[in-house]
Order: C-alpha cells, then structure tokens, then sequence
C-alpha cells in the first residue's frame, strides 16, 4: 500500500469514528481530587465540559448529584462564567432528593468556552463517576437527556493508525536511500 493511499484510508477510519461518536449534545467531566479540609470528608471537583450543542437565552442544563453519593456541594465562582447564571442545589438524603448543578444560559450562544466547575464531598467508594443531565428550552420542555462522560482519551484505533502511519513513512525515508 502506497503512503498516498494508507494516509486517505487512514483519514476515512477517521472521520467514520468521528461520526459514530457524534450526538446532540455532550458533556464531559474531569474530576479532581481536591486536599480534604475535614477530617473524615472526601472533597472532589468536577470540572464540566459542554459540546455540540448551542444555547439560546433560557435555555438550562441540569446535572443530578444521587442523595446517596454526595453532599455539601458548592455553588460556583459566578464570574468564570459571565453568559450563565450557575446554581446548585443540595441533595436531601432524608427525602430521597437529588441534588442539582443548574446552568441557565443568560444570552443567545452563550459561551461555551469556559469550564463549568463544581465541588462537593464524595460518599461513595472510588472515584466519582457520571451523572445523570436533562437539557431544556425555554419553555423548560426537555430536549435532550443522557449522562456525563469522562473525558474522552485518546482513541486507541486513531493512536494505533497513526502509529503504522509514522512506521510506514519510515520504513519509505529508508527504503529510498
């Protein structure tokens, strides 16, 4: 196989796994082990990434935190995000209540750019893990639901792909001379 043709076969894998892993909306969390300040509390962070999706002015997403695996959350810093009024809401063990991470989106396209950020103590075993979210409009109808994601690494097909591509320009540099 020419390097011509291996680099357009390469490029149509990619773009078939870019399209099999494309949805409506997507958000993605990194979580971060944050130095505990309580004896006995295990602090967290998650840090949300929002993807494929544009907000319109009262648009809102919510992210559920299950009343059996967190506590204390805590509201974030309101001035990372200027588009988006930010707003938790403490899960209730007592009641069976989930608590709530609410985004609610102050403008058409509001930005995207920065990260949505939340902190709460971690109940359960392990590493905390996704969540379930519901995207509304305005009219505070669903649109879309699913679960956060941890934030993807890099696809091992794409890695493998671009590894025989690097071995095959090689082998052609010293296959010349």
């Amino acid at each position: 196989m020419n390097l011509n043709k291996f680099s357009k076969t390469l490029f149509a894998l990619s773009c078939m796994f870019a399209a099999n892993s494309a949805h409506a909306i997507e958000i993605t969390y990194d979580t971060v082990d944050l130095p505990d300040i309580v004896v006995g509390e295990d602090l967290w962070q998650y840090t949300y990434t929002v993807n494929d999706y544009v907000f319109n002015t009262d648009n809102i997403f919510s992210i559920y935190f299950d009343h059996q695996l967190y506590s204390d959350l805590q509201n974030p810093v309101p001035s990372v995000n200027a588009d988006w009024n930010l707003e938790t809401f403490q899960p209730i063990n007592s009641l069976s209540v989930a608590g709530v991470y609410d985004a609610l989106s102050l403008a058409n396209g509001a930005s995207l750019a920065d990260p949505f950020t939340v902190s709460f103590n971690w109940l359960g075993n392990g590493t905390p893990g996704a969540q379930a979210f519901d995207l509304y409009d305005n009219n505070f109808n669903t649109v879309a639901s699913g679960f956060t994601s941890p934030v993807p690494e890099p696809s091992s097909i794409l890695l493998m792909l671009s590894g025989l591509l690097g071995l095959s320009v090689f082998r052609k540099k010293f296959s010349l001379k």
